[in-house]
């Protein structure tokens, strides 16, 4: 999890979410490694790494994370609008 936790996270939603965002990315990432070595033992494509962006759409999709409508909006990518 520790590879997850991101300070700007923390900055903008709080250390709490910060550290809960990191878990379910970290949880994300095991799943996905599992999966991927069943994939390899059949032979077959192996998914991507879990990325902070993608558990952070998920929950602002289904209503587990406000979305901010701040300057800095929710975009933790660095990248700008």
């Amino acid at each position: 999890m520790k590879y997850f936790f991101d300070s700007r996270l923390a900055d903008r939603y709080g250390y709490g979410m910060a550290v809960y965002i990191a878990a379910e990315t970290s949880d994300l990432q095991r799943a996905i490694d599992l999966t991927n070595a069943r994939r390899l033992r059949a032979g077959r494509r192996l998914l991507e790494d879990a990325r902070i962006e993608d558990v952070l759409s998920a929950m602002l999709n289904t209503g587990l994370l406000k979305a901010r409508t701040d300057e800095g909006g929710t975009n933790v990518s660095g990248a700008t609008r």
